[in-house]
């Protein structure tokens, strides 16, 4: 039957437990959820048990597969295909996402010299998120899209998402009607735009480097390293591109456009009123949409001449101090967007799908009461990736684990 010799629920009834787990907003949602729905009666802290025990032996599957792609000669690694189905377009994007780490031993050690140990933020780290997406477009000999969407000439659109990204804004703003809104969200995809035909996740608290394995590990088992169209987004986080140098180097590196556009949106604001700064704006967006960044960057430099450079004590809000950091971020990026040459070869210029898939797994894991353990964290992150994987590598999970579970207890001979 598959069942363990301690267990004291069918694997049924297990496999719900871990939904609630992951799909709930807490394991006492979760027990409620299974009261109500399932008629079960299991407490949470059950529910919150047996998550972290299957969660682990997730873990540990992952990292077998790690160790197991590692092994694999170079040229295997960027040409091999353990699949029959290679996407048209592979896309990897990689972002952050926050979660509250709390090693209670190390705690209890540091309060007793430390009467400021349980100040608010210092139990906050950084989650690691990765999206795998299987795509198909297009090429084009011609850009299939050369003036730049509305939505980002658009004041007020533009200045809600330059503050959500990036927490930039200015002092006038133009209010945005439902009418406007609606419009925008039935014309949102652009000529040419890759279609997401499936989704995978992969999610850790470990360090940069073990995520760059697990990330290229799982991108080879779904065939990405045979795909003859291959892209790698994100934001201009230097983590980022070095995992790309590292894991991902023959893949096209395109740096996440709204990201960028942000960027020039608050340099072309910085010191200007909104009549006088949007037309401006509105330039420099088209060159950047047209992968004209020299301009925009020779006209940042114009716009420093007349401004002067950020002063050692400068606030981040000053003009200067915007200017000077679009002039940083462009000209550290600037080879990697070329996004006119991306639309003609019908690969993703935003990193849309990474951005909202952090924000699944972070109603989950986040919040000011959530706190984990680290090895809970571990489990919970995997498990809610999986749950987030259009490939269900949970119904393989469980299949394998209940064959392979005999009933039987496991002894070993002492020495």
């Amino acid at each position: 039957m598959g069942i363990e010799p301690d267990s004291n629920v069918s694997p049924g009834v297990l496999k719900k437990m871990i939904h609630a787990g992951v799909h709930s907003t807490s394991f006492r949602q979760g027990q409620e959820d299974l009261k109500k729905l399932a008629e079960m009666d299991i407490s949470e802290q059950r529910i919150a048990r047996a998550t972290k025990r299957i969660g682990q032996e997730r873990v540990t599957e992952r990292e077998a597969e790690k160790e197991a792609w590692e092994k694999l000669p170079l040229p295997e690694q960027q040409r091999g295909n353990p699949t029959e189905q290679v996407p048209e377009v592979a896309c990897v994007e990689m972002d952050g996402g926050r979660i509250q780490i709390r090693d209670r031993k190390a705690a209890a050690e540091t309060c007793k010299t430390n009467d400021n140990c349980w100040r608010k933020g210092r139990f906050w780290r950084e989650s690691k998120v990765g999206c795998l997406l299987s795509m198909v477009s297009s090429e084009s000999q011609q850009d299939p899209c050369p003036e730049i969407p509305e939505v980002f000439v658009n004041p007020a659109r533009m200045s809600r998402i330059s503050r959500e990204i990036k927490g930039f804004g200015v002092e006038e703003e133009a209010a945005e009607s439902d009418e406007s809104k609606s419009q925008q969200s039935k014309s949102s995809k652009r000529p040419g735009q890759p279609e997401v035909l499936v989704r995978n996740v992969v999610a850790t608290r470990e360090n940069i480097d073990a995520f760059g394995k697990q990330l290229a590990a799982a991108a080879w088992q779904h065939g990405f390293a045979a795909a003859k169209r291959k892209a790698f987004v994100g934001d201009g986080m230097e983590a980022n591109w070095t995992v790309w140098r590292k894991y991902f180097s023959h893949y096209t590196p395109i740096l996440d456009f709204i990201h960028a556009i942000c960027y020039v949106f608050a340099a072309a604001m910085a010191g200007r009123s909104m009549a006088e700064a949007w037309p401006i704006y509105c330039e420099w967006a088209q060159w950047i949409w047209s992968g004209q960044v020299e301009k925009v960057i020779a006209a940042l430099q114009r716009r420093q001449q007349v401004l002067g450079p950020p002063g050692e004590n400068e606030p981040e809000e000053s003009p200067r101090q915007k200017v000077a950091e679009a002039l940083r971020y462009l000209g550290n990026q600037k080879s990697r967007m070329r996004y006119d040459q991306y639309r003609r070869c019908g690969l993703p210029i935003t990193s849309s799908h990474i951005e909202s898939t952090i924000k699944q797994i972070n109603r989950r894991v986040k919040g000011s009461e959530k706190f984990w353990s680290t090895g809970g964290a571990e489990a919970l992150l995997q498990l809610a990736a999986d749950h987030l994987s259009e490939t269900d590598p949970l119904k393989r999970f469980w299949q394998h684990r209940q064959q392979h579970t005999t009933g039987h207890r496991h002894y070993c001979t002492a020495l």
